[in-house]
């Protein structure tokens, strides 16, 4: 799922938490070099395009994940960022743990490091490569999923930034081992190939969003179980979402990130300030 602030344009963007603050994200961002040799197979760009998602196994290092997840305890420890999330203490949660550990929206505004890993050369790499065009980067969000959290029912990213023509991509980084237990994802192979679809109201004491969409029925879904690095890089038109954290003790962190081709004409302003990374 991806939200962004609010929108600056006529399309739909969820609201973010105040107003937010200048940062590292509007300083000037020199490109990585787009003679880097190919990362990605043509065999994986294909599958990619027939499927709308592709799995990169270790594209991150472990160190680098503790890297992400000690930025954003930091920031957590803050209880409010502008613009970025407000945790509640547990006796004002109402038994809701995603209260007491909200989403970090855009934490790449706030910190050097969570921008480092927006446009971490290894990502933008292969995004380029899965796109077969140069990237521009909107967005980065932080999850921690605490067990006991709810879920997140069937959606697009694509309703939210609304890329034309084309579509936005995911790139999803599992900080830690993510599984059945503690949250994985699950996608619906092929279903990128469908317009965006109508939202409607959804369950949510088995979601944390309130609206969804209904995969159409010759779609099937598939669970993606992911590594500590891995990345999962998926188009923001595939139907995906999130099953519940039912681990005792298990958190679910993870670090998303969306991007839009360059040769995207329009998006969702909302998400602005963009950075482009060609």
């Amino acid at each position: 799922m991806t939200e962004g602030p609010p929108a600056k344009s006529s399309l739909p963007a969820a609201s973010g938490d105040g107003d937010t603050p200048r940062s590292a994200c509007e300083e000037e961002y020199v490109p990585q070099d787009r003679r880097a040799p190919k990362v990605v197979s043509e065999a994986d760009v294909q599958s990619y395009e027939e499927q709308g998602y592709h799995l990169g196994r270790g594209v991150l290092a472990a160190d680098e994940c503790d890297e992400i997840i000690g930025r954003a305890e930091e920031l957590h420890a803050r209880k409010h960022v502008p613009g970025c999330f407000r945790a509640a203490d547990v006796d004002e949660s109402d038994g809701d743990p995603l209260r007491v550990y909200p989403r970090m929206m855009h934490p790449h505004r706030v910190d050097d490091r969570c921008l480092h890993y927006l446009t971490h050369p290894s990502v933008v790499a292969i995004l380029r490569d899965l796109l077969r065009d140069g990237v521009t980067a909107l967005q980065s969000m932080f999850y921690w999923k605490p067990p006991g959290a709810r879920g997140q029912a069937y959606h697009q990213d694509d309703f939210y930034l609304q890329t034309k023509p084309g579509a936005c991509i995911a790139a999803w980084t599992a900080l830690e081992r993510i599984d059945a237990e503690n949250g994985a994802l699950r996608v619906f192979p092929g279903s990128h190939a469908e317009d965006i679809l109508d939202m409607l109201p959804t369950n949510t004491a088995f979601s944390f969003t309130s609206e969804a969409v209904t995969p159409p029925a010759q779609y099937a879904n598939t669970l993606v179980e992911m590594d500590k690095g891995d990345v999962l890089f998926f188009d923001g038109r595939l139907i995906h979402g999130s099953l519940p954290n039912v681990s005792d003790e298990r958190f679910r962190r993870a670090y998303i990130c969306h991007y839009i081709p360059e040769s995207a004409a329009s998006y969702n302003h909302g998400y602005d300030p963009a950075i482009p990374l060609r």
